[in-house]
């Protein structure tokens, strides 16, 4: 076991203490498809492209939800857009240095500044503390709904740039943020280019294959093939065939297994971190790089890797 593999287990050993009982579909697997959840999601019409931080109350299937989103950076239609999904109980706009932000470190911090429109999404329940979130993701219905609407909120965001003239739009995202980026292509498809990093296809097996698993719950760990079945979506995704995506995945991820993640892109160029999840996410300046490297059609080779040890 290496330094980046252990980091991925120490983290899950310590957020495994942290969530107590109260884990990831412990009551009830039981649920209606993705497809269902998306279809029925109803959103609020949004503000325009005005900065700062907007709440979307979104009607689900769960009950109406808190989707939100942040306009960082507007530079106008003409410039490119990139609007960018956080990872798992991220405070995406808290921009203090103390706060878990992905989209602070890789986006909008930087010696740099890209030369973009950065929108950030915050997805339902992440404005809640740990145990009540936790508690809401006991019941994997709530955690497809949280996909659907954000999913939904980024396809509304795509239409209005569109709307406003802009016609180069990035969705990109890390983790939980690369699934929904995932989602997004495979039922809408309508960004110009796609940026999943540390994410496939295949969210069930991160729950009941990998490491991850023993953050999964009661019902969850008696059903599997449930949260297999409702998670994983590879053959819709490999229906899409558009060369519009730019994976990153890490070597040893814990979290996100390499072999079974990479599985949904096929002959698309993946571009490989010889690191973990975590050390992978503690790798602003890289992941950066990637984003922009796609942004500016630098696009990598098939197993293009940054040979970071």
């Amino acid at each position: 076991m290496n330094r980046h593999e252990l980091a991925d287990l120490i983290s899950l050993n310590l957020a495994g203490l942290e969530a107590g009982r109260t884990r990831f579909f412990e009551q009830t697997v039981e649920s209606l498809p993705f497809r269902a959840h998306l279809e029925a999601v109803r959103l609020d019409p949004l503000p325009g492209p005005m900065l700062g931080a907007h709440e979307v109350p979104t009607s689900t299937l769960v009950g109406t939800v808190d989707a939100a989103y942040l306009i960082y950076r507007w530079k106008g239609a003409a410039y490119p857009t990139i609007i960018y999904h956080h990872g798992n109980r991220e405070r995406t706009f808290e921009m203090s240095g103390k706060s878990k932000n992905t989209f602070r470190t890789i986006l909008a911090n930087g010696t740099r500044e890209i030369d973009a429109n950065l929108v950030a999404i915050r997805a339902p329940f992440h404005r809640m503390a740990t145990r009540e979130y936790l508690q809401r993701m006991g019941t994997i219905e709530n955690f497809l709904a949280m996909l659907a609407a954000s999913t939904a909120l980024i396809e509304r965001i795509v239409y209005e740039c569109r709307e406003g003239g802009c016609n180069r739009i990035m969705v990109a995202g890390l983790s939980l943020g690369g699934t929904v980026a995932n989602l997004h292509r495979t039922y809408h498809n309508t960004a110009d280019l796609y940026v999943p990093m540390l994410a496939g296809a295949t969210q069930g097996d991160t729950f009941t294959v990998s490491a991850y698993r023993r953050l999964l719950g009661r019902a969850g760990r008696h059903h599997p093939e449930a949260v297999q079945e409702l998670l994983n979506f590879t053959s819709e995704y490999l229906r899409v065939r558009d060369n519009n995506v730019f994976p990153l995945l890490a070597r040893y991820d814990q979290y996100v297994p390499f072999e079974l993640q990479e599985e949904c892109y096929v002959d698309r160029p993946v571009r490989v971190m010889e690191r973990g999840h975590i050390t992978t996410a503690l790798s602003p300046e890289l992941l950066r790089r990637h984003v922009v490297d796609v942004l500016q059609g630098q696009v990598p080779t098939r197993n293009d890797s940054f040979r970071v040890r």
